[in-house]
């Protein structure tokens, strides 16, 4: 009997055939990846029909030919078509317990049934509350939302209002969410420009449509790692209302200890003048360490804001927590005098329901109890994976490496083109924020792209981007089945002359 047509539409033709380059060998390989996971295309094709963009959730860059998750346990996905994949994407770094993790499921499955909806105060909002104010150093009170951009954005309107100045400094390439102050400047050769002129003149420009472009104006973009920045600072310093700052934004994962230094540097100069300092612990927090940078780097800000692994199995739960007296001003007497006291609402029907604040208390709890005992066995399995792949590398004279750190953002790499083809680095190369980017040549995105589809056919789940994000959750057979799985991959790649 014929088997039924594959579900792919032209979009997905078009870009399957850009990225075979018109290789037979590599056609080959996509075609079995499409008919391995026949049902998810058919999902795919559905949701192209009612789904804006055919999938809820849009990564970075869109999956060619994405994956329908019907079940994950620990750290293994199951697709639509009852194959089990090693998981490495791990929700953008929020599982660290891996999925489903045990004490999370038990404390849901005894409230549902039982607890109120969306509207109610219960207690598991406090303990939450005093737990994280327990752990964080600094951390006197906290405001519970939705995502990680929804507690920027509330800290952001915090700052202006409690200096009654408008101006936000950011760092350019930092990402902090799809609302306004994270779409700016948020990252560079994607815009495809070589070079983002001077940088202490760095021009404001949005990442996305359907954002005033007044919004732009209310930003000063400050180069990373730069004494420019804190000097810009100084100059602007009686019109800012705050800085935001990623502590460790994905091109400082290599360098922590870089990033510490420039993080306390930062708070220094912000105390000095008295500009509140924001911290984007999206994916730092709970994660560097049970109490996040403020214990990791000794760095104190003086609002932070905490995502992904809040929200305990995906259920949504942000937080912006800090200082008593800019957390207070949250606390409002009702919109129609909230303008006039400079308090800020921060309110929304569904934030703190009592399944969310249930699952994300047991998941910090969980990392609370667990402490450094969570996280050296995590460290020293991507030690282990990292050195699989430098040893990969040198065996096939391939440039390939494993970038990133084992409890943030972690991420296979080829170097197949130089970003100064000429020879000659430009001005702003030792700006690692351009450097990273920059890094994304043509040649070498196609390479990590085919090389995730690759890893399908290996039993390998990795976004679009070959991001490997482990949970404490994986096992060392997990471990060992992404190193051999990388190795048939690479070896079938460099036969096809896919890294020519």
């Amino acid at each position: 009997m014929t088997a039924p047509p594959l579900s792919l539409d032209a979009d997905q033709k078009r870009a399957l055939n850009l990225l075979a380059a018109g290789n037979r060998d590599v056609l080959g390989v996509l075609a079995g990846v499409a008919t391995r996971q026949r049902r998810s295309l058919e999902w795919h094709a559905r949701a192209q029909q009612v789904v804006s963009g055919g999938r809820s959730q849009l990564p970075y860059f869109s999956p060619v030919l994405p994956l329908c998750t019907e079940e994950a346990h620990a750290g293994q996905i199951v697709c639509a078509d009852g194959h089990s994949y090693v998981d490495a994407h791990m929700g953008y770094t929020s599982g660290i317990l891996g999925h489903n993790p045990p004490a999370v499921v038990a404390a849901l499955g005894a409230a549902l049934g039982k607890r109120p909806g969306a509207g109610y105060f219960v207690s598991q909002q406090v303990e939450l509350a005093e737990l994280i104010c327990g752990l964080v150093p600094g951390m006197e009170r906290v405001a519970f939302l939705h995502a990680g951009a929804d507690a920027i954005t509330a800290a952001v309107r915090l700052c202006r209002a409690a200096t009654r100045r408008t101006l936000i400094a950011k760092f350019e390439g930092c990402y902090h969410g799809w609302h306004e102050p994270g779409l700016v400047n948020t990252a560079l050769t994607w815009a495809g420009r070589a070079g983002e002129g001077p940088l202490d003149q760095i021009a404001p420009e949005l990442a996305t449509g359907g954002v005033s472009r007044a919004a732009g104006a209310e930003f000063l973009i400050l180069p990373y790692g730069d004494p420019l920045a804190l000097q810009l600072i100084r100059d602007h310093a009686a019109q800012l209302a705050g800085v935001l700052l990623d502590p460790v934004p994905r091109f400082m994962m290599n360098d922590l200890a870089g990033a510490q230094v420039f993080a306390q540097q930062l708070r220094s100069v912000t105390a000095e003048l008295g500009i509140p300092l924001i911290c984007d612990e999206v994916v730092t927090g709970f994660r560097l360490a049970p109490g996040g940078v403020a214990e990791a780097f000794g760095l104190q800000p003086d609002l932070s804001c905490f995502g992904k692994i809040t929200g305990g199995l995906g259920l949504p739960l942000s937080v912006v927590g800090g200082r008593a007296d800019l957390m207070n001003r949250a606390t409002t007497a009702g919109l129609v005098n909230d303008y006039v006291s400079q308090k800020v609402w921060i309110s929304t029907t569904t934030a703190a329901n009592s399944l969310s604040v249930t699952a994300s208390l047991a998941a910090v709890r969980a990392i609370a109890q667990a402490g450094a005992g969570l996280f050296a066995p995590l460290d020293a399995q991507h030690a282990h994976l990292k050195s699989d792949v430098n040893a990969l590398a040198t065996r096939l004279g391939v440039p390939l490496h494993l970038d990133g750190h084992p409890r943030l953002y972690s991420m296979l790499a080829f170097s197949l083109t130089s970003p100064d083809p000429e020879g000659t680095p430009l001005p702003d190369a030792h700006n690692p924020a351009r450097a990273y980017f920059r890094a994304f040549t043509l040649s070498n995105v196609r390479a990590a792209r085919l090389l995730t589809l690759y890893l399908r056919l290996q039993g390998v789940y990795m976004e679009t981007l070959p991001t490997v994000d482990l949970s404490a959750a994986h096992t060392a057979a997990d471990v060992t089945q992404i190193s051999v799985g990388l190795t048939e991959a690479v070896n079938r790649m460099q036969s096809h002359g896919v890294l020519a």
